[in-house]
């Protein structure tokens, strides 16, 4: 064989080990029949050619090719998917495309339904587009982004105050009041050194107390035992007769003062009638008549029999008499 021969063959298994090696580093089997089926999708982010696409996690092909629909504007995706897979035709069937990492790399995940029928070989199936990590992140964090706007001004001024409040130069700031308290702890602790032996003396009393307290504790208790005792007698005391009887006594006034403002009885006609009242007054001006009248002729009520009396009297009746006096 001459040396031309053999470069030929050489080169011709090269070509071929690379061709081979090329689609297989892609993931293509080249010596493997493959079903064409599509996918149709408004957005593509990330996908590109020779993509895995699995069932459940499980690799069942790649993603032959993407063009776009310039109808629609609609990416089309061809699927290339073993020959054994056989996909269920129904709406709950679909190829959703999913993120495989935080960067935003995407495969198709074939999702299956039950059917009794299946799809054929070009058929275009059902699609699912589902958001990656960063843009579902991205939906919930946007409101939240909105309220922390909003709220930046407020924590501004916040700030502000706080880093006015410990400034040194502020008359009313945190290092005034510190000083105002390190002052104040200064004049209690002068006080507590002044009197640390009326101090000493209380807290003796207050042991004392305490320790009487202790000494007399069987007292104490004996004392509550008793009291105790006592509101036992209480409670089992008839309470409820008492109230009651109480209660008959009220309603027996009750009756007695409605009889008296109805003017019945004694007691209601001395308080409603008007007769005594008349009576009592006349007799009390009949009196004071009398009393006058005795005063001025106690000779009509008094009759002393003296030598010449019986005369000088009535000589005086007379002349009272006659002049109406």
């Amino acid at each position: 064989m001459s040396n031309q021969a053999r470069v030929g063959i050489f080169s011709t298994v090269s070509v071929i080990i690379f061709v081979l090696g090329f689609y297989f580093l892609k993931g293509t089997n080249l010596f493997v029949r493959k079903n064409v089926y599509y996918a149709v999708y408004d957005r593509v982010d990330g996908l590109y050619k020779s993509n895995m696409v699995d069932i459940n996690g499980f690799p069942c092909g790649r993603v032959g090719g993407m063009e776009r629909n310039p109808v629609t504007g609609k990416i089309v995706v061809q699927l290339d998917l073993d020959k054994d897979i056989q996909i269920p035709k129904t709406d709950s069937t679909y190829a959703s495309l999913i993120s495989t990492d935080f960067l935003g790399s995407k495969k198709v995940r074939l999702v299956f339904g039950n059917s009794s029928t299946f799809y054929e070989d070009g058929d275009t199936i059902n699609t699912f587009f589902k958001k990656d990590l960063s843009e579902q992140l991205g939906a919930q964090i946007d409101p939240i982004m909105g309220d922390v706007r909003h709220m930046l001004p407020s924590l501004d001024t916040t700030i502000s105050g706080i880093k006015y409040l410990f400034d040194q130069r502020n008359p009313q700031g945190i290092y005034t009041t510190l000083d105002g308290v390190n002052s104040a702890i200064a004049k209690i602790n002068v006080i507590l050194q002044q009197n640390q032996e009326t101090l000493q003396i209380t807290l003796k009393n207050l042991q004392s107390i305490t320790g009487n307290i202790e000494k007399n504790n069987s007292a104490i208790t004996a004392i509550l035992k008793n009291a105790q005792n006592v509101t036992d007698s209480l409670q089992q005391a008839n309470l409820k007769q008492m109230i009651e009887n109480l209660n008959l006594t009220i309603g027996q006034v009750n009756g007695v003062i409605k009889d008296i403002n109805a003017g019945k009885g004694t007691l209601g006609k001395i308080v409603k009638s008007d007769d005594l009242y008349t009576k009592v007054d006349s007799a009390v001006v009949n009196l004071n008549v009398l009393l006058k009248d005795v005063r001025q002729r106690p000779y009509r009520y008094i009759t002393i029999n003296v030598l010449g009396a019986k005369k000088a009297e009535e000589r005086r009746a007379k002349k009272y008499d006659e002049s109406g006096k």
